[in-house]
């Protein structure tokens, strides 16, 4: 999944779930069903799914074969988490008083 996927609420989702299962069965565009703006759930077409079961499998045999090579692949394919910096506002110093 990536920033690009579509967000939508469940309640949306769940309001127009013909034309929400269409678009990810004939786009193969994933749906990240929200709640308050946070991500619950994925819908997906068929096909994705039976391949993410496939490559879950092969995920597991290499970790079990060759687990160091499993943590340095993991590693690299993870998604980076953005590192939260906090901002914080200047002061203004410009006035009198």
């Amino acid at each position: 999944m990536s920033e690009s996927d579509e967000h939508m609420g469940v309640s949306e989702a769940r309001a127009n779930m013909t034309e929400v299962i269409a678009k990810v069965r004939l786009l193969g565009m994933p749906v990240v069903l929200t709640r308050r703006e946070k991500p619950q759930a994925v819908l997906v077409s068929h096909p994705f799914y039976e391949q993410a079961k496939v490559d879950r499998k092969l995920v597991e045999l290499l970790s079990e074969v060759d687990p160091d090579l499993h943590k340095t692949l993991l590693s690299q394919a993870a998604p980076k988490k953005p590192n939260p910096r906090v901002v914080r506002r200047q002061r203004d110093t410009s006035s009198d008083g």
